[in-house]
């Protein structure tokens, strides 16, 4: 079916000057057959530039959707929860990222935010350092004295005792701060290592 400008706004698709842009942009196509100029209508098919509409609308729906995933990653990485309730806006969801963004930001240039990559690297190097130089203390100390075997073994049992009391501090450091938050202090009371007794 054929139609002109009018006949294309009275679809309901869009208002007579957005379709009019619309049409100006387009490319020669199959359902555009002629162009509208000063007092000489468009003629277009109806159902193919309704069908042209739909898939611009569709694929500015996608271009949509994929920056809202992208934001939600985004807001996932940077530690923000999704709201259980109805989902935000992209530009809400904007928003809250340039947000976190920001203080993180603001964060690292007051020096309280250290990278977690950084201070991992660090921590597990000094950690594989002293767990080498660990190892071979019962050995160095036989060099410095004399020592029977059964010395030696009950130094090497005490070693390895504080090692692993040393790994489960380490491993519920963390935890032990959480759950003691109106004293965070007593985190660091840890009990006396296992003496191997």
């Amino acid at each position: 079916m054929l139609g002109n400008l009018a006949d294309l706004a009275a679809t309901g698709l869009a208002s007579e000057p957005t379709l009019r842009k619309w049409l100006k942009e387009q490319p020669d196509c199959d359902w555009l057959k002629k162009r509208g100029s000063n007092g000489d209508a468009y003629e277009i098919d109806i159902p193919g530039a309704i069908a042209a509409w739909k898939a611009k609308e569709g694929d500015k729906a996608e271009v949509e959707r994929q920056k809202s995933e992208a934001l939600g990653q985004l807001a996932l990485e940077l530690g923000l929860v999704a709201p259980a309730g109805p989902t935000l806006s992209i530009a809400d969801r904007k928003a809250l990222v340039d947000e976190e963004i920001s203080a993180m930001k603001l964060a690292h240039l007051r020096k309280e935010l250290v990278p977690v990559v950084s201070v991992d690297g660090a921590v597990g190097d000094i950690l594989a350092r002293y767990a080498q130089r660990a190892a071979t203390f019962s050995a160095r100390l036989a060099k410095k004295i004399d020592l029977t075997r059964e010395q030696l073994v009950a130094i090497e049992a005490l070693r390895a005792a504080d090692q692993n009391w040393f790994a489960d501090q380490m491993e519920n450091w963390g935890k032990d701060i959480v759950d003691r938050r109106d004293n965070p202090a007593a985190a660091l009371e840890a009990p006396a290592p296992n003496d191997g007794r």
